[in-house]
């Protein structure tokens, strides 16, 4: 059972938000505060009903640790805790803190990424600064069962940012500028890769096809592997 009772604040955060008290010393204090805790205790706190069996689960867990921590939701486009310029990634995990699916990062727009650069794209901007919160979760159970069981503050090492740099220009170099984004699939991309991200087959966008001609292509979205994402919660990455 965590130090902290869930939905309430501590000493220095009478709000319970990200930014009351002492900013990052008072948010990274709230959710390791958190370990240990278990969805629904959170969920019971926030007056918020946990979904029964295994429909209608999709972003639920992320929900319920944004409220619980002080995100506005609805916001301009820009980081979770905009003040303190984090993101916040939820990833279930098991117990050995291994992720069990790869974590989103954002969506990708197949046009306006032809002329992004690593430097200054958005997908790095997502990734500077980011808070995660490992979930350990039991195949079967019930998603109020999620346990929090790891807080970790991340921003890129040098040799991570490489990685991520490499991964995000080969599929802009060879794939979105030669309009072939229909060709990329999962296996491409050591720490980055792109999945698809719309409802269906039929959720398309605006996308350019390797004649340079106007096409609609499926939805699409970088993630992080979940062998990366295992580094950072285990502090192992070589």
């Amino acid at each position: 059972m965590s130090e902290h009772e869930p939905g309430t604040a501590g000493p220095s955060d009478p709000d319970g938000g990200a930014d009351a008290g002492g900013g990052l010393a008072a948010l990274l204090a709230h959710a390791r505060a958190l370990i240990g805790v278990e969805l629904g205790e959170l969920a019971d706190q926030l007056g918020v009903a946990a979904p029964r069996g295994a429909t209608r689960t999709k972003g639920w867990a992320g929900q319920i640790i944004e409220h619980e921590l002080g995100v506005e939701t609805g916001g301009a486009r820009g980081p979770d805790f905009s003040e303190l310029a984090i993101e916040l990634k939820t990833v279930p995990v098991d117990e050995r803190l291994a992720p069990r699916e790869s974590t989103a990062v954002c969506q990708i727009d197949p046009i306006a990424i032809a002329g992004e650069s690593w430097r200054t794209s958005y997908t790095r901007k997502k990734l500077e600064r980011v808070l995660f919160v490992a979930l350990e979760t039991r195949p079967g159970a019930p998603i109020s069962e999620r346990r929090i069981s790891a807080v970790r503050l991340w921003s890129p090492t040098r040799e991570e940012d490489d990685l991520l740099r490499a991964d995000f220009e080969l599929f802009v170099r060879e794939y979105f500028r030669r309009g072939r984004a229909e060709a990329i699939t999962g296996y491409l991309g050591r720490v980055l890769q792109v999945r698809p991200k719309g409802r269906n087959a039929a959720d398309l966008r605006d996308g350019y096809d390797e004649q340079g001609r106007p096409t609609r292509v499926g939805k699409c979205g970088f993630y992080l592997r979940p062998g990366f994402v295992a580094s950072i919660l285990q502090g192992s990455w070589r």
